[in-house]
């Protein structure tokens, strides 16, 4: 009978620090037998290292004692690899909200941070159910132990006591752990990439010896795209096709192969998968449909598949995958249906539908956008865009990331990685649907309950551009790779064409930037050296972001070859000076030039490409003084935490919300006046936690006057919000001083925004017709929290895939 207290949430996928993956789970009464072949596996010096002393075997009495657990004052987690125990992690609770902590991991998987893993893990375990601290005794030779401790990144004290060393920590999070956290998971998840996308060794399972199938094309792809490692086919009876030679399994290749390439119906697919995991493969890309895909059958068929690639060591792109590419030359990698590698370049892409990600390359050839590597991930069941950021993040050879996503799986997660990696390579988005972003079939996540609007204000605020065509993403990624981006809004216009300069100007001034009133127009015969000589000019101007280059050929049909000289000449006219240069060719081709000067056919797509760059930019310095400013002091008392779910409203509520933040907050219906502030802590189910606010005031509600955020937000990204709305003046009016008021509104909103942290519980809350008195003091209309059996989630600091 299955236990009805075994925490299900608790059990997850995570990395190591080399890329492989491992499941954590709940230990049971049924790992008896497994502990015994896992303590049987260990040796003398680690043994003795957790015991104190030799322990060669468990008694019945220790394996009864180390499984039964009640998952609250004794709880233990197994690692385990390809199904065996490979690592354990206990505590067990003093009775003083500590909790004695011990671990006991496999000798070859030591070193590899598997006791890392499992620390944050039990931290998380431990929080939940109301231990705060945690205390081990280490013998002083257990190094690695200790480092475990020191190097997660809590406030740890330790002292000598007799013959072992006490370490005693708080389980709260703080800084130090959460970016030791980000930066585990980062290397761990980027390393795992680089396996699919660098891999030494690849097969394809599925390739018939006769032409016309995926697998033979698949196969014949790999070898005609030049990939320089070593490349088998799998085939029971033959002994190689098409000049590739054949394996008769991929236990019988002779070592682990990187990547396995699945291109059989979905029936036999299981099958090579436990001759995958026999061989040691480390991933597989599965082209072949029928899975998810195909209906509830295929979505259980899919499901199982994940867990059984997961429990042995795999990852997987796919099923129903295009599959992926590296265009390195050291590599070569064409391990997809995609007919031949596309052009080298510094853009990396990932796209879930098949079909799409080929029409999308093509796109790219037919612009000149060249990439460095592609995933297309088809239902996206294991690797997802996720991994693939943490590995464009420190590749050298992409400087920027463009993604077609038809879902977001974990979107918190998505939000911190993209707002990381767009400080220092943009990252673009095309969105596929609206604020629900329903899943396609195969695809396996739920659904946002945000407005569209909610929806881009949130991922804008992580710095991502979010275009609405494929066509306006390449046309970004064109101006952004290579070009650098325009720090000033200001785009300077060159043309020979005074009509097409002025539709220059109303597109630019509609986009947000600033037509430079020194434009310059020439005689439509000018001579090439003389444009040349005018973005010289332009390019050097400190006021100019930008120049756009407009160019109509004398006569209709003529060559344009001399321009083409001259944007060529221009670009990077001097290596000091970093203005992006752009031009129209009217009637011309929409491909890059090859000075690297992005041409464009229409002025509205160029000036569109601009401006997303400049946004880039613009969001940098903004993003770079938030996170400068200081954060508001925690001065707030103890905060009752409350028991179970619930609403508390009024002053209750207040006081919960006062006590919790610290902040003066007086509920008073009566005298609240006007026109105040609203704020809103929403627990969406896609985003998790998420900040809202706007003016509590009839007409803004009506036209969606409102801002929101991931929660919580700083008092600088607080007031960045307030800003924004349309009816700010509302919120400070009466007041003597405007901006204190602002103030103290941006400080409210940003301790509002963090109350599901502050205490355990609370789910939502909302503070109607706020204002700032003249002493400092708040006052609301009414407040409102809606508290839960666990605080709201959305992306837990324990790492997990």
């Amino acid at each position: 009978m299955a236990d009805p207290l075994y925490p299900l949430a608790w059990e997850a996928d995570v990395l190591l620090r080399d890329g492989h993956p491992v499941h954590l789970r709940p230990i049971t009464p049924a790992d008896g037998d497994a502990l015994r072949r896992f303590h049987r596996g260990l040796s003398a010096r680690t043994v003795y290292f957790r015991f104190f002393g030799a322990k060669p075997e468990l008694t019945d009495e220790d394996v009864a004692y180390f499984t039964g657990v009640d998952h609250r004052d004794r709880v233990a987690l197994v690692a385990l690899d390809r199904q065996e125990i490979v690592g354990v992690g206990r505590f067990d609770a003093l009775g003083d909200g500590s909790a004695e902590i011990a671990f006991l991991i496999q000798d070859r998987m030591q070193g590899r941070g598997l006791g890392s893993v499992l620390l944050e893990h039990l931290a998380a375990a431990a929080r939940e159910v109301g231990v705060t601290r945690f205390v081990a005794e280490v013998l002083p030779e257990n190094s690695r132990m200790l480092a475990t401790f020191r190097e997660a990144g809590y406030d740890l004290s330790q002292r000598r006591e007799d013959d072992v060393i006490a370490v005693a920590f708080d389980v709260e999070p703080t800084e130090a752990s959460l970016a030791v956290m980000a930066a585990r998971e980062h290397r761990a998840e980027a390393r795992s990439m680089g396996r699919v996308l660098r891999p030494a060794s690849v097969a394809v399972v599925g390739a018939s010896r006769h032409p016309g199938g995926l697998g033979h094309a698949v196969l014949l792809h790999l070898r005609d795209g030049g990939f320089t490692g070593r490349l088998v086919a799998v085939h029971r009876e033959v002994d190689e096709i098409a000049g590739i030679p054949c394996v008769r399994s991929l236990a019988a290749a002779g070592e682990a192969l990187d990547l396995v390439v699945v291109v059989v119906p979905a029936a036999e697919v299981a099958a090579v998968v436990a001759d995958a995991a026999a061989s040691g493969s480390h991933a597989l890309v599965v082209v072949s449909g029928g899975f998810g895909d195909s209906g509830p059958d295929g979505l259980a068929l899919q499901s199982a598949l994940v867990d059984t690639v997961r429990a042995n060591g795999m990852r997987l792109v796919g099923p129903k995958a295009l599959g992926v590419l590296n265009t390195d030359p050291d590599v070569r990698l064409n391990a997809s249906l995609v007919t031949r590698l596309p052009q080298r370049g510094a853009v990396g892409f990932f796209c879930q539908s098949g079909a799409l990600g080929s029409s999308i390359l093509e796109r790219f050839a037919d612009r000149g956008l060249g990439v460095s590597s592609v995933v297309s991930a088809g239902n996206r069941a294991d690797v997802s865009g996720n991994d693939l950021l943490q590995y464009w993040e420190d590749d050298p050879d992409t400087d920027a990331v463009l993604l077609h996503l038809e879902t977001i799986g974990n979107a918190r997660k998505f939000a911190r990685l993209v707002h990381r990696i767009s400080r220092t390579k943009p990252v673009v988005m095309v969105r596929t649907g609206g604020s629900a972003l329903r899943r396609p079939r195969g695809h396996g996540t739920v659904s946002s309950d945000l407005p569209q609007q909610a929806v881009d204000q949130v991922l804008a605020d992580c710095g991502l551009v979010v275009v609405e065509t494929v066509d306006r993403m390449i046309d970004v990624g064109r101006v952004v790779v290579g070009q650098g981006l325009p720090e000033r809004p200001v785009v300077a216009v060159i043309s020979n064409s005074d009509a097409l300069a002025v539709l220059a100007d109303n597109a630019i001034t509609g986009a947000g930037l600033v037509a430079s009133g020194a434009r310059e127009t020439f005689a439509r015969r000018e001579s090439a050296d003389v444009y040349a000589q005018a973005i010289r000019r332009r390019v050097h101007d400190p006021e100019v972001g930008a120049v756009l280059v407009i160019y109509v050929p004398p006569l209709e049909g003529s060559a344009d070859e001399g321009i083409r000289a001259a944007l060529s000449a221009c670009r990077g006219c001097d290596e000091a000076v970093h203005v992006p240069v752009v031009a129209v060719l009217a009637g011309g081709p929409r491909r890059t030039d090859q000075g690297g000067v992005p041409v464009f056919a229409d002025v509205e797509d160029a000036v569109h490409a601009l401006a997303a760059a400049h946004g880039v930019a613009r969001w940098r310095v903004d993003d770079a003084r938030r996170t400068a400013a200081e954060p508001w002091d925690d001065d707030a008392e103890a905060a009752p935490v409350p028991d179970g779910p619930g609403i508390l409203e009024g002053e209750a509520a207040g006081r919960l919300v006062g006590q919790a933040t610290g902040l003066r907050l007086v509920v008073d219906v009566e005298g609240a006046g006007e026109g105040g502030c609203a704020v809103a802590l929403l627990d969406d189910p896609l985003f998790g936690p998420v900040v809202s606010v706007g003016a509590d005031d009839a007409v803004a509600a009506l036209l969606n006057d409102r801002a929101y955020r991931l929660s919580p937000v700083t008092v600088e990204g607080a007031r960045d919000m307030l800003a924004s709305l349309g009816a700010v003046t509302l919120l400070t009016r009466g007041a003597d001083d405007a901006d204190a008021a602002l103030d103290g509104l941006a400080a409210a909103v940003s301790r509002v925004s963090a109350l599901h942290l502050l205490v355990p519980g609370v789910r939502e809350a909302s503070v109607a017709n706020l204002h700032v008195d003249r002493e400092g003091n708040l006052t609301a209309g009414g407040v409102r929290v809606v508290t839960g059996e666990t605080a709201t989630g959305g992306d837990p600091a324990a790492r997990r895939l």
